[in-house]
C-alpha cells in the first residue's frame, strides 16, 4: 500500500470519528479490513489516528494559530493529522509529510485546496520549534496542552482535587498495556505464558491476565480460542465475585455486551449456568461467536433490554452481574475520542439510566445471593454515589468487601473496587460487590 493510500485511511477513519460520532477501534478495524491492510501500515495508521486524536485541542490551537478563518472539515482533518505528523512523528521527513497532505487535499477537495494546505504547512514546519502559541491562563494551557476539555477537567478537579485530576488526565494520553486473558477451557495459565514465550508476562492487576506486546487476532492461538482480548480492569468483575466455583450457580449477566465478563465468569464457574443478555441482537451474535470460539458450554444468550422488568428472573438468580453503560472516562486511554463527549448533563442522564438498571436487577437476586455492579469510568455519580444511594434505599442489601487473590489492586476501605487510570497502567473501573440479606427468623 502506498503512503497516499494509508494516508487516506487515516483521513477516513478520523472523518468518521471527527463528525459522524464513529469509536476509533470499530472504525479503524472496519477501515482495515475494507482495504486489507497489511501489520505494518496498520501500525503506522493506528498511530497517527490515535495521536491526532489524544492531541485534538492542541492540534487546532496550533491550526487557529497559523490559519485565518473558517478550515473547511474535510480540510481540517487533513491539517490536523498533517499537523500531528510533524509535531510528534519523525519517522517521515516533514517535507513528505507536506507533499503527501497536498496530494491527498487535491483528490479530497480540489486544486486549490492544495495551495492553502501547502501554505498553512510549510509555516507551522518553519516555526515548528518555536510555535508561539498563546493561553489565557494555566488552565487554559493545561487543558489545551493535554487535550482535555475544560468540562471534563472541572469535573475531575472537583471530584478529586487539582493535582490528582491533573496527574489522570495526564494519564489519558497514554496507553494501557496489551491485556489478554487465558482460556481455561483450552489452556492453563501456565501453558500459554511458554506459548507465548519472551512476548508475554503474568499481570499483577488480575491472576487470569496476561500482559502481551503485540495484539494478533491473526495468530492461531487466537483463533483457536486459547485467549480472548480483555482489559485487566475489565477482567477483575469476574475475579471480584469470590464465591467458590466448585459449587452450581445461576447467574445472570443483564448488560453482557460485548460478552467479555459474561464468558470470563462462565469460564471461571464451570458447575454454574449463566444467562447473557443484551438488548441489541448483533451484539448477541458477537457473544455467539465467543462462545463458540472458546468452546463455553455454560452460557445461553437472551434478547433483554435491561431497563425493562423480565418477571420469570425474579428471585431466580445466585449472582446477578450489572455491568451498566457508562460515561466511559476509564477508559479514555484506548478511546480517546470519548474525552470530548463528556459533559455533566450526558454524566447526569446516563447514571440516572444506571441507577434504573441496578434498581431492576435487585429484583432478580435470591436471599443470600450477589449483586455484582460495575462502570468502566471514574465519575463519582456514576459509581460510590450510585451505590451509597442505592443501599440507603434497599436495606435488604447491604456491600461486601471485594478480596482479589495476587493483585496489585487493593479494595476501598468500605469494599469497593476504585481503579484510577493513572495509579495502573490499564483502564480505569469501579467494582461493588452487594449481598441480599437473608430474613431474620
Amino acid at each position: 500500500m502506498s503512503n497516499i493510500n494509508a494516508r487516506k485511511v487515516v483521513y477516513d477513519t478520523l472523518y468518521e470519528i471527527f463528525y459522524n460520532e464513529a469509536y476509533s477501534n470499530i472504525t479503524l478495524n472496519k477501515f482495515f479490513k475494507q482495504n486489507g491492510i497489511e501489520e505494518q501500515n496498520k501500525r503506522f495508521i493506528s498511530e497517527i489516528v490515535y495521536g491526532t486524536l489524544k492531541n485534538k485541542l492542541f492540534l487546532e490551537h496550533i491550526l487557529k494559530t497559523y490559519s485565518k478563518g473558517r478550515v473547511k472539515p474535510k480540510v481540517k482533518v487533513i491539517l490536523l493529522m498533517s499537523i500531528y505528523q510533524i509535531k510528534f512523528m519523525d519517522k517521515t521527513p516533514n517535507f513528505a509529510v507536506i507533499d503527501e497532505a497536498v496530494k491527498l487535499s487535491k483528490k479530497i477537495a480540489g486544486n486549490i485546496t492544495g495551495k492553502f494546505v501547502n501554505g498553512i504547512l510549510r509555516n507551522i514546519e518553519r516555526n515548528i520549534n518555536d510555535l508561539a502559541l498563546k493561553y489565557k491562563n494555566s488552565e487554559e494551557q493545561f487543558c489545551i496542552e493535554n487535550s482535555c476539555p475544560f468540562e471534563l477537567y472541572k469535573i475531575l478537579v472537583d471530584q478529586y482535587g487539582n493535582n490528582k485530576a491533573k496527574a489522570i488526565i495526564e494519564s489519558f494520553n497514554n496507553k494501557s498495556e496489551n491485556s489478554i486473558r487465558y482460556n481455561p477451557n483450552k489452556v492453563t495459565k501456565k501453558e500459554l505464558l511458554e506459548i507465548l514465550g519472551n512476548d508475554a508476562k503474568e499481570s499483577t492487576i488480575c491472576e487470569d491476565s496476561i500482559i502481551i506486546d503485540k495484539l494478533d487476532i491473526n495468530s492461531k492461538y487466537f483463533k483457536e480460542g486459547y485467549y480472548i482480548i480483555q482489559d485487566e480492569a475489565s477482567a477483575l468483575v469476574a475475579c471480584s465475585i469470590g464465591e467458590n466455583i466448585e459449587e452450581k450457580y445461576k447467574i445472570l449477566d443483564t448488560c453482557a455486551a460485548p460478552g467479555g465478563k459474561s464468558l470470563h465468569i462462565a469460564s471461571k464457574y464451570l458447575n454454574s449456568t449463566l444467562i447473557s443478555c443484551d438488548k441489541y441482537i448483533h451484539k448477541l451474535a458477537l457473544i455467539k461467536d465467543n462462545i463458540k470460539r472458546l468452546g463455553i458450554t455454560n452460557i445461553d444468550v437472551k434478547e433483554q433490554d435491561a431497563t425493562n422488568i423480565n418477571s420469570s428472573f425474579i428471585n431466580n438468580f445466585d449472582i446477578v452481574v450489572c455491568d451498566v453503560p457508562c460515561s466511559g472516562i476509564g477508559v479514555i486511554k484506548n478511546k480517546p475520542e470519548i474525552k470530548y463527549k463528556i459533559t455533566n448533563k450526558y454524566v447526569e442522564d446516563i447514571s440516572k439510566l444506571q441507577y434504573q438498571i441496578l434498581e431492576n436487577s435487585k429484583n432478580y437476586v435470591k436471599k443470600g445471593g450477589i449483586l455484582m455492579y460495575s462502570t468502566c469510568t471514574i465519575d463519582k455519580r456514576e459509581n460510590i454515589e450510585n451505590i451509597e444511594r442505592f443501599l440507603e434505599e434497599n436495606k435488604n442489601f447491604v456491600l461486601d468487601k471485594i478480596n482479589l487473590i495476587n493483585s496489585d489492586v487493593k479494595a476501598e476501605e468500605n469494599g469497593v473496587l476504585e481503579i484510577l487510570p493513572d495509579d495502573y497502567n490499564c483502564d480505569g473501573f469501579f467494582i461493588a460487590k452487594l449481598r441480599k440479606l437473608e430474613e431474620k427468623c
